[in-house]
């Protein structure tokens, strides 16, 4: 074997060796829905309701102009939620809609439900990606 074939045997058992051995990391990111606990801690505010395991809030400028119509009543709501007594948000709980409340889907988006308190309607929208 020649001298030159040898070194470029050599080089190519090297590369092959150092391409075998390296490991490529990757990273994936995955996104979850926020939970009630996540959104109160930035806005202590937030006006929440949960139905479906889907946390809903309103008071968003562009889901307020949104023209929506309610359809079916999917419940009430049933339990209010208060800050810092250690409950977990579950379904058909809200912090600031009253017990008995009737909660509506609407006609048009499946990611909106309509409450009515007081004659006053109020849109929530599915906090679907954190």
């Amino acid at each position: 074997m020649s001298y030159r074939t040898l070194i470029v045997l050599l080089v190519a058992v090297s590369i092959f060796v150092t391409a075998c051995g390296s490991k490529v990391k990757e990273t994936q990111y995955v996104s979850a829905p926020p939970t009630a606990a996540e959104v109160l801690k930035e806005d202590n505010k937030a006006d929440l309701l949960m139905v479906h395991d889907t946390l809903y809030q309103t008071n968003i400028d562009w889901i307020n102009q949104l023209e929506v119509t309610k359809y079916k009543e999917i419940g009430k709501v049933e339990s209010k939620y208060s800050v810092g007594s250690g409950q977990t948000f579950k379904n058909k709980m809200a912090n600031n809609i009253p017990v008995g409340t009737k909660i509506y889907s609407t006609k048009e988006r499946n990611d909106v439900l309509i409450v009515e308190i007081n004659g006053i309607e109020k849109k929530y929208y599915a906090l679907t990606e954190g």
